[in-house]
């Protein structure tokens, strides 16, 4: 694992290097608070921090530690010369999971990571087995992974029956926050009853696809305004998807093009890359679970962006096609929908 220490007083700094690294973990190590902030940014899978330390002390590390998405699931443990019961409380209310007091063993530092790994399983890992149950029961057609909305709230709610008395609030919510779009997403109706000035949720997709790719520039778009009968966040949802798979298929720094406008009542969203392009077969063949050349493209995923941006083009009354890119290279993704007045 890679483990990041974050402690002021070096000797204790250095004791748990050496414990860690001759156990066979990777160590990065700070010397105050704002330094070990600074090193989230190398993507830790545990957290041993000092409470008292200059600049900025254990508990405003957790604090921030604690609203940052790519880290706030971290296994966060403190070190302190005293642990009294309010001490415990003021770290149990940030979200801590556990404390060693000083002096420490060896097996306290190997025991706490061993505790709370073993308990660490993802939300998604645990819908993983929630559907895998529902698969042998149902005799359903799915594989282990949840293919379709109805699934996800299956899955959500089995995985509340069976672990209710062991899941925290910030998983509760996640697992909520599935149920609901899963249900949003079961009710077509509901989703094509919206309607959405095209312009900025393309804008917002797309912002959100350089973003998460780390390709913020590598996309040029130009829009011109067009209603459509669809809610934004869905259309936005669509654009990221497809952008997405463009950006990754596409070398960095080589730009993606997106562009709508609006033409005799139909709104045409083209999403252009220069990556290697899809076969006239497989543009045919795409669909959920559908990868081409998985290895030589370094694929990650389930393949569904394509099969969820087709269904939302269908939603919103019109369809989504694959064309060869200009000039035979790359792929051309188009959106081709109805303009509401």
């Amino acid at each position: 694992m890679r483990v990041l220490v974050i402690e002021d007083q070096a000797d204790i700094r250095d004791t748990l290097r050496d414990i860690l690294e001759f156990n066979g973990h990777e160590v990065l190590t700070a010397a105050d608070g704002v330094e070990g902030l600074q090193r989230m940014a190398e993507k830790p899978d545990f957290i041993f921090c000092d409470i008292a330390m200059p600049k900025l002390d254990g508990y405003g590390v957790l604090e921030a530690v604690r609203k940052r998405p790519e880290v706030r699931e971290v296994p966060f443990v403190f070190l302190t010369a005293k642990a009294e019961r309010s001490d415990r409380r003021a770290g149990m209310s940030l979200g801590v999971d556990d404390y060693i007091t000083k002096p420490f063993a060896e097996h306290d530092i190997l025991d706490a990571i061993a505790a709370r790994t073993s308990r660490q399983h993802s939300i998604r890992e645990r819908y993983e087995k929630a559907a895998e149950v529902l698969h042998r029961e149902s005799q359903a057609q799915w594989a282990h992974e949840l293919l379709t909305p109805l699934n996800a709230v299956l899955g959500s709610v089995l995985m509340l029956e069976q672990e209710a008395d062991t899941i925290d609030r910030g998983e509760l919510k996640e697992i909520l926050a599935a149920i609901h779009a899963g249900a949003v997403r079961e009710s077509p109706g509901e989703m094509a009853a919206h309607r959405c000035e095209a312009t900025s949720p393309i804008a917002a997709g797309c912002m959100r696809a350089m973003r998460e790719n780390g390709r913020v520039g590598d996309v040029v778009v130009a829009t011109q305004p067009g209603e459509i009968g669809i809610h934004a966040e869905f259309l936005a949802y669509a654009v990221y998807e497809v952008v997405g798979n463009a950006l990754r298929f596409s070398g960095k720094g080589a730009k993606v093009a997106v562009g709508g406008r609006e033409s005799a009542g139909r709104y045409r969203i083209e999403v252009a890359d220069r990556g290697p392009g899809l076969t006239a077969e497989q543009r045919v063949q795409v669909g959920a679970f559908v990868q081409f050349e998985r290895q030589r493209n370094e694929q990650q995923g389930l393949g569904l962006g394509l099969a969820i941006a087709r269904a939302t083009a269908e939603l919103a009354g019109g369809e989504l096609r694959l064309e060869e890119g200009s000039g035979g290279c790359g792929l051309l993704v188009v959106f081709d929908l109805p303009c509401v007045s």
